[in-house]
């Protein structure tokens, strides 16, 4: 079967949110809280910190975490499928070391309002019930509307045909970033996180803030107070 390996991929912050994964929620890093969470999760057996950010790395070392440096060009963000090779890469990585992989978690610093719960029920849904991936989501009952020119148009409804939202057959499901698990070749053949048969665990929307913007860190926040939430 070969273990679990939580990998969590940190660029230390983005454009719109310098130092993103170093910003604290409740007096511990967006980080930190990932390391915490995959820690405590009884189905992850080892937890890997891939970064090229020296804060995170110290952070990771203070949690008695793996470490692994990011390579420069794993560090782009404007390459397609970036993440899903690095993975990949990574697992490499571990292997030559010695590693027994057989499912992989990732988990995003930025979405630090995930339980513990749904980790464990995300990898189960690898380890367990056979599924090739999973990830978390939550519903989303919205009309959505793109551009066509000049114009707007309904994507995902009929103006004409409009009914409560929470009896639309069309309800969807968003991705939302806090939960993957894959099994090992899956991902090593395809160079996806998401292929094969794949399942899915429902997350409620408030906790499924992925933080990327300032507005989005003072919510989590927010939220984690109100919530109650803890690491």
């Amino acid at each position: 079967m070969g273990k679990v390996y939580a990998i969590i991929p940190s660029l230390g912050g983005n454009g719109k949110l310098p130092q993103r994964d170093l910003r604290e929620i409740k007096g511990k890093s967006l980080v930190g809280i990932a390391i915490s969470q995959a820690i405590n999760s009884k189905e992850i057996d080892h937890v890997v910190v891939n970064t090229n950010n020296d804060e995170v790395q110290e952070i990771a070392k203070n949690h008695d975490v793996d470490v692994h440096n990011r390579l420069e060009r794993f560090a782009k963000r404007d390459r397609l499928m970036e993440v899903d090779r690095l993975l990949a890469w990574q697992v490499e990585q571990l292997e030559d070391e010695g590693a027994d992989i057989g499912t992989i978690a990732m988990l995003y610093p930025t979405s630090p309002l995930r339980t513990i719960e749904a980790i464990n029920d995300t990898v189960r849904e690898v380890t367990t019930k056979s599924y090739d991936s999973a990830l978390t989501l939550y519903e989303d009952t919205r009309y959505l509307w793109k551009k066509d020119g000049d114009e707007v148009k309904p994507t995902n409804y009929d103006p004409h045909k409009r009914g409560p939202t929470q009896l639309e057959e069309w309800n969807q499901w968003v991705e939302n970033k806090a939960v993957y698990a894959v099994d090992r070749d899956i991902l090593v053949k395809q160079l996806c996180r998401l292929a094969g048969r794949i399942s899915f665990v429902e997350m409620e929307m408030h906790r499924s803030i992925n933080i990327n913007t300032p507005v989005d860190y003072e919510l989590a926040k927010f939220i984690a107070e109100v919530d109650g939430a803890s690491w």
